[in-house]
């Protein structure tokens, strides 16, 4: 009778301790938050697994934006550890982020539809009547870059190129991503970056190298990171070999 009890004083203690232990706490995943220029997003999502993948239970959560709305961002002091934007931003909101790292370079060109039904085989050409053109706002780093272009223009079409190509202007977009998805909708033209290129969507048009504007990219880590340690692995990650060669495959220049 002895042991019978024991055996069911035995069995009490060891359920009052299941139910009186606390059971093993959960850590929530790490977060890396990322801002990303809208025109790299095919190419960082490829690198973002591969970041991942060597480091476990790391997320990296990415928005894909117009230069203006990191630069906002990032004076604001929203949240954000990496960004990857246009060295105007960088340059701007420079006491807000760390040590800049060059991570590519990218530059204009001409998309229009596979047959290119508005015959456009240059730059002078979108001056033409009947052009419908998409470029960035004015605001925003594709924007800007397209301005220059036009700008540039002027000097061997004259003044008046300006004007005829703003009257053509039908779209304009924050993000280089919607100025590209116009053609062959609203626009029969866009003035888009060389990573932009898809030949099995649109026929390329270069522009001429003294009338083009290379423009570099920057990688840095926000002054008010959450993981700042991780943020700087992700930029080593990019501006490393693997990186770079992803940034290639996607048709970005090294960015010296």
């Amino acid at each position: 009778m002895r042991s019978h009890s024991l055996k069911i004083a035995g069995i009490g203690a060891f359920m009052l301790v299941a139910i009186t232990s606390p059971k093993p706490s959960t850590a929530a995943p790490t977060e890396v938050v990322a801002l990303v220029a809208s025109n790299a997003k095919a190419a960082f999502t490829e690198i973002i697994k591969d970041f991942q993948n060597k480091h476990k239970g790391v997320t990296v959560k990415a928005s894909y934006l117009g230069g203006a709305e990191i630069g906002k961002i990032v004076d604001e002091q929203g949240e954000a550890d990496v960004v990857l934007v246009g060295s105007s931003t960088t340059d701007k909101e420079a006491n807000l982020l760390g040590p800049t790292t060059p991570v590519l370079r990218n530059k204009e060109i001409i998309l229009v539809p596979k047959g290119n039904p508005a015959k456009i085989h240059a730059l002078k050409d979108l001056g033409n009547p009947g052009i419908k053109l998409a470029i960035g706002t004015p605001g925003s780093a594709v924007g800007k870059l397209a301005s220059q272009v036009i700008q540039n223009g002027a000097g061997a079409y004259g003044f008046e190129f300006v004007k005829a190509v703003r009257d053509n202007v039908k779209v304009q977009a924050e993000k280089g991503s919607d100025v590209v998805a116009a053609v062959g909708g609203a626009a029969n033209a866009a003035i888009a970056f060389q990573s932009d290129k898809n030949d099995a969507k649109y026929f390329m048009i270069p522009i001429e190298d003294k009338l083009n504007v290379v423009s570099t990219y920057n990688m840095a880590v926000t002054k008010n990171a959450k993981n700042a340690k991780l943020a700087e692995d992700l930029v080593d990650l990019v501006q490393g070999s693997k990186g770079q060669a992803v940034l290639r495959k996607f048709n970005y220049m090294s960015p010296k």
